[in-house]
């Protein structure tokens, strides 16, 4: 039988990882085995702060009963359909009622969930280039981003981030962007 981290490398293909670093041990592994409130431990038994939140997801902190209890009642009655096409669930628009009525600026009149700040890049790029087109301004297509910034993985995102690691391997910067120069005092030269 493989170990943990074997079987990691073997049969995960992880997002955002140099696949063949990570194959081959290049990448040192972390295997997270265990989180309560801010706190992670690892396959080795050590214990962190998660500083990163689950990488901004888990904000509320880990090992929630009273959040693990919901979500089995919910799971047990229904664990998941979708909203593509008009189609809904009762969560979903109790929850986007509740927010709107009880915490939106004014003004505000829908909401649209998605599954991570690259999701909610790409969305929010798409419908801004939706309302252009039927606007009739169907050329209007360029994104002002920070240079050096991260912006997401996807393929529009990646490509919006001026950092090479994320859009080098995928797409060209330019893919409708407009990079604008990170406000600093202290200069830094670019890589060639």
């Amino acid at each position: 039988m493989q170990s943990l981290e074997q079987a990691d490398r073997c049969h995960f293909f992880h997002p955002g990882t140099h696949a063949y670093d990570h194959a081959t041990g290049a990448l040192e592994g972390f295997i997270v085995t265990e989180g309560h409130g801010i706190h992670l431990t690892d396959a080795a038994g050590r214990e962190y702060i998660d500083g990163f939140s689950g990488l901004y997801c888990v904000n509320v902190g880990y090992g929630r009963d009273e959040i693990a209890d919901r979500m089995a009642e919910q799971c047990k009655r229904l664990s998941y359909y979708h909203t593509y096409v008009g189609s809904s669930n009762e969560p979903v628009i109790e929850l986007s009622q509740r927010l709107i009525e009880q915490w939106a600026p004014p003004g505000m009149v829908k909401v649209f969930y998605g599954m991570s700040g690259s999701d909610a890049n790409e969305t929010q790029i798409k419908l801004v280039w939706y309302y252009n087109n039927i606007l009739g301004r169907r050329n209007k297509k360029k994104i002002i981003a920070r240079d050096r910034a991260y912006h997401g993985s996807g393929i529009v995102t990646g490509g919006l981030t001026g950092l090479p690691v994320y859009h080098a391997n995928f797409v060209r910067r330019s893919i409708a962007c407009c990079a604008c120069c990170v406000p600093t005092t202290i200069a830094t030269p670019r890589p060639a």
